[in-house]
Formats: structure tokens, sequence, C-alpha cells
């Protein structure tokens, strides 16, 4: 696995779940999530694909809709793969935000985004950022229900930081 995507807290791969405790090597596909505030990780997270459908099941219909409709509006999913083959370094597809373009050294907060089969980083559209601007604009889209849901969310799974902490534009990580 690339080291760019192991525990910062650790130092070594994630290995399981952090909803249902499984083993990550155990199921097809899993997602790790990393939020930094200029170099520093102050979250991440791995989560099997079953717990992540199980969690956008809790989410509101409004906050899915919307979070769907940002995506679709302002990625432009075919440009990018057209100039990231699946052959392309793995930084080219993190060096700048999906949706806005924005260069991740430009971002004083940002969400990694990587999907997994084991060992193997599944490329297109992962990996991906999405940059300070942009979470803060997702965050504003979404219900009072979903955010309390995330809130809570973070809270008993994570506790203290980052739980107790929000990021500058005064939310919680997001979870890609």
């Amino acid at each position: 696995m690339l080291t760019k995507f192991h525990s910062y807290e650790t130092g070594k791969a994630f290995t399981e779940c952090c909803d249902c405790g499984c083993n990550l090597h155990d199921v097809d596909i899993y997602i790790i999530n990393q939020s930094f505030a200029g170099n520093e990780c102050i979250f991440e997270c791995a989560m099997c694909l079953q717990c992540r459908e199980r969690m956008n099941e809790q989410l509101s219909e409004n906050s899915r809709v919307a979070m769907f409709d940002f995506m679709h509006d302002h990625a432009d999913m075919e440009s990018r793969q057209e100039r990231l083959s699946n052959n392309s370094e793995t930084e080219a597809y993190i060096e700048s935000c999906i949706t806005c373009g924005k260069l991740r050294s430009e971002a004083k907060t940002f969400t990694l985004g990587a999907m997994f089969s084991g060992d193997h980083l599944i490329k297109s559209p992962f990996p991906l950022i999405i940059c300070d601007d942009c979470e803060a604009k997702i965050a504003a889209s979404i219900s009072d229900e979903t955010r309390k849901f995330w809130d809570d969310y973070i809270a008993e799974h994570f506790p203290g930081p980052p739980s107790e902490i929000d990021l500058p534009n005064k939310t919680k990580p997001i979870l890609i």
C-alpha cells in the first residue's frame, strides 16, 4: 500500500474498519479518508464499503441529493479520466481539488479520499482531494439532520480530537 495512505497516527497500513471492526483485507473494497490542516493530518479513518453504504443511508435524502449534485455540477469526471489514465502517478490525482481545481498546496484544509481492494489503490475517480472552499460549500448544503448524524458519529467513534475540534470553517471533516 502507498505510504501516503497509511495511518498518520500509527505509521502503518489501516487494518480495521472504523465502524464494524472487520479486517479490511477480508472485504472487497474499503475507503480511506484523511483530513488535513496544512500538512497535519487531523482526522483519518478507513471504512469498509458495506459500512460506508450503510452510513450513506443514514443521511437525509436532501443531503444525499445536495452532495451528489455538488459533485456532478463541479467535478468534470470525463476530463479527469482523459487527463489521468489508470497508469498516472498517484500524486497527479491529488495535486488539486477534484471540484474546483484549487491546488492542494494552496488549501488551508483539505480531505483526501482513496479506495482500495486489499493493498491495491483503485483509480478513477479516486484518489481525490476536496479543498477547504469546496468542503465549506458541501457543509453548507447538508441538512441539520445529516450534520447532527455526522457530528454524533464522530463523537461516538473518535472520542477526543477530532470530535472536539472544528475545522477553520467551523465544520467537522467530511466523509468522501
